[in-house]
C-alpha cells in the first residue's frame, strides 16, 4: 500500500491506467490495427481496420486471417507468419476481401508478440490502405506513355544528348530532318563535333544557357566528316531550340534538348513568315492559358474561351462566379493570404514589384468533372486612373504535367542514387590536380575495406599506394588517354589495389571523362573479380592436372598394365597348381577391365571440344540396341520407339551415351533371366529415353548420389554418360521401374531437348 500511494504520489500511471491510453491511441490511429494469436485468430482489431474491410469489430474477433483473404493472398500471409513464428518481422503488400466482395490492397507491418520465455504467442500488425497510391501510379504510368507519345509523333525534331553532348535519343521527326532510316545510325553522334552548329552556341551550351538560332546544314559536309550515314544532300535552314537539362532549381547538370525545324533554303523568307503565321494562328486559336480578370473579391469579370480546355466550363457559366468556388481547400487560404499581402504592401506603399512580375502563384482548381488540377498563375494588379488597385488580370497555365514530370523526376533520382549506394558494381569519381577522390560508393569503398569518409580523405600518395606499383602506369595512362578526350574502351584493365590490412583484390575497371562540380574529372566503374582470377586459376590447374592423369592412363599406366598382362600370362603356363593359374586369371581380368576402364575415358577425352550438330536419335538408339543384343545374346533387350524422326542436337558421342546407360543395366542384374525394355516417347520439347531393368534396383540414398563425382557409386560409364547428357542440355534421372518398389528394378531416364531450329 505503501507503495501504491509513492506511485501514485509522485503521479506515476497504473498498468491500467496505462493500457487504457494505450488503447485510445490504437482506436484513433489512421491505421488499421490487429492483433492474432498463435493460432491466427484475430484477438483485437481496431474500428479503423474493421471500416476498411467494412465490418465492426465484434464481427472479426474471433475468427481466423484467413477468413478474409482469397486463395492468392492467404498464400502470401503464410509464408509471413511463418516468418513471424521465427521471431521475425516483415512488412508486404496484401489484399483483404471486403464483406461487399471488394478487394482493397494494404501494406502490412507485422510483427511478432513473445512471451517472457520469448516464444511467439501470436502477433501484431499495422495495416496501412495504399488503394489511393495504387491509383496515383496508374496514373503516373498513363502519363509517361502519353508524354512517350508527344515525343514519337511530335512533327517538330526532338533530339536528346548526355552531359557529354552525345546523342541517346531522337524522334521521327528529327531522323526524318537527318535522312536517316534508323535511330542506331545517329546514336553517339555529339552535338559538339556538328561542324553545323555555331562556335558561340557551343561556349553558351558550355555555360548552361539555353540558345535558339537559325543555322545552315550542310549534308556535303556531314558525308565528307562521316558524322553519320544520312541520305540526304545540298543545304537546308533549320531552326534551333536547345536547352540544358537538370539545371533548374540547382539541379545537377543532366544532358540536352534540342528541337529543330526544318526550313528549306529557297523558300527561307516565305517559309519563315508563313512558319510565324501559322504559330500565331494556332495560339490564337488553341491557346490553353486561361486570361482573366477578377475584381478585389476574386469575383470573375472576365474569363477567356480557353478556360473550357482547363476546367471544362465554359466562359458564359464562369461569367459573375467567385474564383474561390473552384479552388481546393488548401488553395482557397493561400489565395485569400496572397490577396491580403499584396493588398497590405499597396497600403505601405512597399510594392516593389513591376507590374506583371509578381511571383507565379500555384493553387489547384477543381474541374467541372470534380479532379482537382495544378495551375499557374501570374498576376497584376488592374488599377484605376490615380493608380489604386481595383481588380486583378491574371494569366493560368495548367501545370499537371510538370508537377507529374518533378514528382517523377524526384523519384527518378532518388531510384537511381539507390540503385548506386546499393551497387555491387564500384563507382568513384577522380579529379587530375590535385589528384583526389571526389565520391565514391559503398561498394568501392568496401573494396578497399575503408569507410566512405576514409577513401574520400585520401591524399595524393595515398591513392599511389594504393594501387600495386606495376599496376600505376597502366591506370595512368588510362586515366590520362580519358583526359584528354580518347573514347571510353571496351575492353576493361585489371588493377591490382591493396585493401587497409594490405590484403590485394583485383579489380576489372571501366572509365570515362565526366563533368562534376564543373570540373574535368574521371568516372570509375570496378568490379572486383579477386576470385573469379583465383577460380580461373584453379579451374587451369586441375585441367592441366587432369590432362596429365590421363596421359599417364593412356601411356604410362597402360604399359605397365600391358607389362603385367604379358607377365602372367607366362607364368599360368608355368603354374600346374590349378588355385595358382584361378589367381592369375583373376590378376588377368582385374588388368583387363583397367584397360577397358582406361579406353573408355580415352574415348571422350575431346568430348567438350567436339561441335554439337543435329542427328536422328531412332537409328542411334536402334543401333546400340543391335550391337547389344548381339553382345549380351542371354539378355531379352525391348525396343520400343514411339516417335518417328526425332531429330536432337549431340555429337558423335550419342551413341557411347545410350551404351553407358545400356550395358549399365544388363552388368548390374544378377537374374538368371535378365530383361531390358527400352521407350522413346517426346514430352513437351524433349525426348524421353526410358531404360529400366528387372534386377534388384537401386537404394534410395544410392539414387541420390549415384551421379555424383566424390562419391563414385556410379562407375566410369555412368558419369561419363552424365558429362555427355549435359552437353547436349539434358539430364539423366534415376527412379523405381515400378514405383514405389525398388526390388523390381531400376529405371534411368535420359533427357534430351528437341533440335533447335
Amino acid at each position: 500500500m505503501q507503495d501504491e500511494s509513492r506511485n501514485s504520489s509522485s503521479g506515476e500511471l497504473t498498468q491500467k491506467e496505462e493500457a487504457s491510453r494505450y488503447r485510445v491511441l490504437v482506436e484513433s490511429m489512421n491505421d488499421g490495427f490487429g492483433i492474432i494469436d498463435k493460432e491466427g485468430i484475430f484477438t483485437y482489431v481496431n474500428l479503423r481496420f474493421a471500416r476498411m474491410l467494412a465490418y465492426e469489430p465484434d464481427d472479426m474477433v474471433g475468427k481466423t486471417l484467413v477468413t478474409f483473404l482469397d486463395e492468392v493472398n492467404k498464400k502470401i500471409l503464410r509464408e509471413n507468419i511463418r516468418q513471424r513464428q521465427r521471431g521475425a518481422s516483415t512488412q508486404y503488400e496484401l489484399a483483404w476481401t471486403r464483406s461487399t466482395g471488394e478487394q482493397i490492397p494494404t501494406i502490412v507491418s507485422g510483427a511478432p508478440l513473445l512471451d517472457d520465455d520469448g516464444k511467439h504467442i501470436g502477433s501484431f500488425a499495422v495495416i496501412t490502405d495504399i488503394t489511393e497510391l495504387k491509383a496515383s501510379r496508374k496514373a503516373l504510368e498513363e502519363s509517361t506513355e502519353m508524354l512517350k507519345r508527344i515525343f514519337e509523333e511530335s512533327p517538330v525534331g526532338i533530339e536528346i544528348f548526355d552531359a557529354e553532348g552525345v546523342l541517346t535519343t531522337a524522334n521521327k521527326a528529327a531522323l526524318e530532318i537527318g535522312g536517316l532510316k534508323d535511330i542506331n545510325d545517329l546514336i553517339g553522334f555529339s552535338l559538339f563535333d556538328d561542324p553545323n552548329l555555331p562556335k558561340e552556341m557551343k561556349a553558351r551550351l558550355i555555360r548552361g544557357e539555353s540558345v535558339e538560332f537559325e543555322a545552315i546544314l550542310d549534308f556535303d559536309r556531314v558525308n565528307e566528316m562521316k558524322l553519320y550515314p544520312t541520305l540526304r544532300s545540298g543545304k537546308i535552314v533549320l531552326e534551333s531550340w536547345i536547352k540544358p537539362l537538370g539545371l533548374e532549381n540547382n539541379g545537377g547538370f543532366k544532358g540536352y534538348l534540342s528541337q529543330i525545324i526544318e526550313k528549306t533554303e529557297h523558300r527561307a523568307a516565305e517559309a519563315a513568315l508563313v512558319d510565324s503565321e501559322k504559330r500565331y494562328q494556332l495560339l490564337a486559336e488553341n491557346v490553353t492559358d486561361v486570361i482573366f480578370t477578377t475584381d478585389l473579391e476574386l469575383n470573375l469579370t472576365y474569363v477567356s474561351t480557353s478556360v473550357d480546355h482547363l476546367l471544362g466550363y465554359s466562359a458564359e457559366e464562369l461569367a459573375g462566379q467567385s474564383m474561390i468556388e473552384f479552388m481546393s481547400p488548401d488553395s482557397v487560404w493561400l489565395a485569400i493570404e496572397t490577396m491580403k499581402e499584396s493588398l497590405e504592401d499597396e497600403r505601405l506603399g512597399q510594392h516593389t514589384q513591376p507590374r506583371g512580375e509578381s511571383p507565379p502563384l500555384e493553387i489547384r482548381l477543381k474541374h467541372k468533372n470534380g479532379q482537382a488540377l495544378w495551375v499557374e498563375i501570374t498576376r497584376t494588379f488592374l488599377r484605376d486612373d490615380e493608380g489604386r488597385p481595383t481588380g486583378v488580370l491574371g494569366v493560368a497555365r495548367n501545370i499537371e504535367e510538370r508537377k507529374e514530370a518533378e514528382k517523377a523526376l524526384r523519384d527518378s533520382e532518388m531510384k537511381y542514387r539507390t540503385l548506386v549506394d546499393q551497387s555491387f558494381q564500384g563507382i568513384m569519381i577522380i579529379q587530375a590536380i590535385p589528384l583526389s577522390i571526389k565520391y565514391t560508393n559503398p561498394a568501392f569503398a568496401n573494396f578497399l575495406e575503408s569507410s566512405i569518409e576514409e577513401v574520400l580523405a585520401f591524399s595524393p600518395k595515398d591513392i599511389q599506394n594504393m594501387v600495386h606499383p606495376e599496376d600505376w602506369n597502366l591506370l595512368m595512362n588510362r586515366l590520362q588517354a580519358l583526359m584528354s578526350g580518347e573514347a571510353p574502351a571496351k575492353i576493361p584493365i585489371v588493377v591490382r589495389i591493396f585493401q587497409k590490412d594490405g590484403d590485394m583484390q583485383w579489380l576489372e575497371m571501366f572509365g570515362r571523362k565526366v563533368e562534376y562540380e564543373e570540373t574535368a574529372a574521371i568516372q570509375l566503374v570496378a568490379i572486383n573479380v579477386t576470385e573469379k582470377i583465383h577460380a580461373e586459376r584453379s579451374i587451369q590447374t586441375q585441367k592441366e592436372r587432369a590432362i596429365l592423369y590421363l596421359d599417364l592412363m593412356s601411356h604410362d599406366f597402360r604399359n605397365q598394365l600391358q607389362i603385367i598382362l604379358g607377365s602372367t600370362m607366362v607364368m599360368e603356363t608355368k603354374l600346374p597348381d590349378p588355385e595358382a593359374r584361378r589367381l592369375l586369371d583373376q590378376i588377368v581380368s582385374a588388368v583387363e577391365r583397367c584397360q577397358s576402364m582406361i579406353s573408355k575415358v580415352k574415348v571422350t577425352e575431346p568430348l567438350m571440344s567436339v561441335p554439337l550438330h543435329p542427328r536422328k536419335l531412332n537409328p542411334a538408339i536402334e543401333s546400340v540396341v543391335d550391337a547389344q543384343r548381339e553382345l549380351h545374346r542371354d539378355v531379352d533387350i525391348e525396343l520400343q520407339l514411339k516417335v518417328k524422326n526425332a531429330i536432337v542436337d549431340a555429337d558423335q558421342f550419342l551413341e557411347k551415351l545410350l551404351e553407358n546407360i545400356i550395358e549399365n543395366a544388363i552388368e548390374h542384374n544378377p537374374n538368371a533371366e535378365r530383361k531390358v525394355w527400352i521407350t522413346l516417347t517426346k514430352s513437351g520439347d524433349e525426348y524421353k529415353i526410358s531404360i529400366s531393368d528387372n534386377g534388384h534396383g537401386i537404394s534410395e540414398s544410392v539414387k541420390s548420389a549415384i551421379f555424383d563425382l566424390s562419391r563414385r557409386y556410379g562407375g566410369v560409364g555412368l558419369h561419363q554418360s552424365k558429362q555427355i547428357c549435359e552437353k547436349y542440355g539434358g539430364r539423366i534421372d534415376v527412379g523405381d521401374r515400378i514405383e514405389s518398389n525398388p526390388g523390381e528394378g531400376a529405371e534411368f531416364i535420359i533427357w534430351l531437348p528437341m533440335m533447335k531450329e
